[in-house]
């Protein structure tokens, strides 16, 4: 199966801080510089929605993975607006991970997962573009219906790339625009307010245990680079694959950006109502509460039916403070003056009966927007 599989040593996130001083990070990355020598070092910078990131490690998978993944930054001439420097390899040391906000900077010890460097990633460039540009980083999936934006909200493990692909396979007019993490910037105009989504990654590190539920994506998946495969698909928890989004159906499968007019959050249990449309303020609260049941597949195996909170559900907010919290919360209100919101929870209906509810959504705000 696949191109290649990179089974990893660490194969989930590690310990980490990530509220350290530049005083304390900066023996860290003197460390860091002298575990790579000019001989055993790759360098590449990315673009993530303009922000330059940097990677400097020893390890070929991360590389390889990281390079797929982004957009290319010009390595020659410009200065990176933060730095992951990620090394593994080093006796004697337990995985860890390190982040700086005031210099945006990482460091990773012994993790050759490519997960967490990735949501690093994105979340030192939330860290810099929240609080410097006034865009919002929201980690969630995308589609686009006929030129309407619909936005899955979600912890991970509730269903939210299974219901964006499922609508892009399915749809005839549905196209993907993000997997696991879109930026957003607010406007007013003569239409009145709105909100517009813009992708993050080139290619997506995506879930391959969807291919139980969608055999479309096995074909697919037997022509990407993989991490943690199993014998199946689905074997190992959280497996991934880099997946180019054109390859579901096409250029015309894949759009860079959309008018976002529905959100959709996630949840998963046994009593909930299977739909609630809400009003902003739930909505917020619901988000900022963050409240979920841990899935199997996500986060480690003796967590798995644990309640837990992930504030706004994105657990790539590297920095949380009184601040950031009243910034995301501005941020929704923002979004939910111009978009409607909906609450569906996935475990009490099947894939088909949630997605005959999303399409309903998607058809009345066309209706809306054509009015």
């Amino acid at each position: 199966m696949g191109i290649s599989n990179t089974v990893t040593q660490v194969k989930a996130r590690v310990a980490s801080d990530t509220n350290l001083s530049k005083q304390e990070m900066d023996p860290l990355v003197a460390e860091a510089i002298e575990l790579l020598p000019y001989d055993n070092l790759y360098v590449w910078n990315a673009s993530i929605d303009g922000v330059v990131v940097q990677l400097r490690t020893n390890n070929f998978h991360l590389l390889d993975f990281w390079v797929d993944n982004w957009f290319p930054a010009p390595l020659e001439g410009i200065q990176p607006h933060g730095i992951i420097y990620a090394i593994t390899g080093v006796p004697k040391r337990e995985p860890h991970a390190y982040y700086c906000s005031q210099n945006h900077t990482a460091v990773f010890i012994n993790s050759d997962y490519y997960g967490q460097c990735k949501s690093w990633a994105l979340g030192l460039v939330a860290d810099f573009m929240e609080m410097q540009c006034n865009v919002h980083s929201i980690h969630g999936a995308m589609v686009d219906i006929g030129g309407c934006g619909i936005a899955f909200i979600a912890p991970t493990g509730t269903g939210k790339s299974t219901h964006s692909y499922g609508l892009a396979l399915s749809v005839p007019n549905a196209r993907i625009h993000s997997d696991d993490w879109f930026y957003v910037d607010y406007e007013s105009g003569g239409g009145g307010p709105r909100a517009t989504a813009y992708i993050s990654e080139r290619q997506f590190y995506l879930r391959t245990d969807m291919a139980s539920s969608f055999p479309r994506l096995a074909e697919v998946f037997n022509r990407c680079k993989l991490e943690n495969v199993g014998d199946t698909y689905d074997q190992v928890p959280n497996s991934r694959a880099m997946l180019d989004p054109r390859w579901i159906g096409g250029d015309g499968s894949f759009v860079y950006v959309t008018r976002i007019m529905a959100v959709v959050l996630l949840r998963r249990d046994s009593h909930s109502p299977p739909h609630l449309k809400l009003k902003p303020q739930e909505a917020i609260d619901i988000l900022k509460l963050g409240e979920y049941t841990v899935q199997p597949g996500a986060g480690s195996r003796e967590t798995w039916g644990q309640t837990k909170r992930e504030p706004f559900y994105n657990p790539y907010l590297l920095m949380r403070d009184e601040e950031r919290t009243h910034l995301q919360e501005e941020f929704f209100h923002h979004m939910f003056n111009c978009t409607e919101v909906h609450i569906l929870n996935t475990g009490v209906e099947s894939i088909p009966e949630s997605q005959k509810r999303i399409l309903e959504i998607v058809q009345a705000c066309s209706l809306n927007r054509d009015q």
